[in-house]
């Protein structure tokens, strides 16, 4: 994230945010005064129309609205900086590895320069005395050609090891750029690349492609009136429910807010239809408590749009249908699930 503001513009725009968080009562910590400094700057106009469309449609900007936000439009920036800062450590194992190595081969030539030596002393020795010194010189002359290699050995053994670290560090950083935080599902980011290969296969292999779009109905009353905190602890019930329903095969995603997505590959209409209703009634027989006093709130209850890939079709378009589906699902009553099947009829 690039800004070209000098001090006194920086410092306008910087009180602008705080100005308009205070107003949203938006926690003030680095995240989110990196979206709305951003926001205030007007250099991105995807995040200017997703705030704009939020507030416009008389939504909190709750925490976790305020998370999606960082992490669809700034959490790139994150993965560089991981990659760069991993860069870094690498380059420096990587020198210490090769002054090692060059120190090691300097010794092993001087060795070989001062085993020359030693044999022509050997010829010109006519004591024992000075067979003795000879004999006493190249075993100090050894000795140190032996600690130098074994300083060798723990260096490379070291970087053996920061090498490993690194490589975990990564792995680190590629899972998080890809997990929604607060769900522990995949992202935005990771949705659209597993519908892009799910969509790919399904074209080669003419086997059926399914997209489940979900939402959680009612989900800014149940804020308003139990608070954020208690509508993440929902965010996270259904995320969790919908991790452990899904194949292996399957991808469920966070796609936004209170909505939900689930790719399931080589699955048919009928089948994809079956496991939603199921995760509906599933979800609509949760009891939700709260923690602190046990009180009752509810249930929650749950809108899935389904629709089947049409070979061929854009995901933008295989997205729209499962979503009128959902649409449909909201508009005969909500808590139910609607195929794309049933919408097309229904809008004629």
């Amino acid at each position: 994230m690039l800004f070209a503001e000098g001090p006194q513009a920086a410092g306008h725009l910087a009180q602008r945010a705080m100005e308009r968080m205070r107003a949203e009562a938006v926690a003030p910590h680095p995240h989110n005064f990196t979206v709305w400094y951003a926001y205030c700057s007007g250099r991105y106009p995807d995040l200017t129309r997703a705030v704009d469309i939020i507030a416009s449609n008389g939504l909190a900007f709750t925490e976790a609205r305020c998370a999606d936000l960082y992490h669809k439009f700034f959490a790139a920036d994150d993965e560089i900086q991981a990659i760069q800062e991993i860069g870094v450590k690498l380059t420096e194992a990587l020198a210490g590895v090769t002054g090692a190595v060059a120190s090691a081969g300097s010794d092993v030539g001087n060795f070989g320069a001062a085993l020359k030596v030693f044999q022509g002393q050997v010829d010109l020795s006519d004591t024992l005395d000075q067979l003795r010194g000879v004999i006493r010189a190249m075993t100090e002359q050894a000795q140190r050609v032996a600690v130098r290699n074994q300083f060798l050995q723990t260096q490379l053994s070291d970087s053996a090891q920061q090498l490993e670290t690194m490589r975990r560090d990564l792995d680190t950083v590629r899972r998080e750029a890809m997990t929604d935080a607060l769900t522990d599902l995949a992202n935005r980011k990771q949705f659209d690349q597993a519908l892009r290969e799910a969509a790919a296969t399904a074209m080669e292999d003419g086997r059926p492609l399914c997209l489940l779009m979900i939402d959680i109905d009612f989900f800014k009353k149940f804020n308003d009136n139990h608070g954020h905190v208690v509508g993440d602890q929902v965010l996270k019930l259904v995320g969790r429910t919908l991790k452990d329903s899904v194949r292996g095969r399957d991808t469920a995603a966070r796609f936004g807010g209170e909505e939900f997505a689930i790719i399931m590959p080589e699955c048919t209409l009928d089948e994809a239809l079956a496991f939603a209703e199921k995760t509906r009634a599933t979800i609509a027989n949760r009891r939700i408590v709260k923690r602190t006093s046990g009180a009752a709130i509810g249930n929650i209850t749950l809108s899935v749009g389904v629709a089947l890939y049409e070979p061929g079709e854009s995901l933008g378009r295989f997205v729209q249908r499962a979503d009128e589906a959902l649409y449909m699902a909201k508009h005969e009553g909500r808590n139910q699930v609607r195929a794309h099947v049933d919408t097309e009829a229904a809008f004629v």
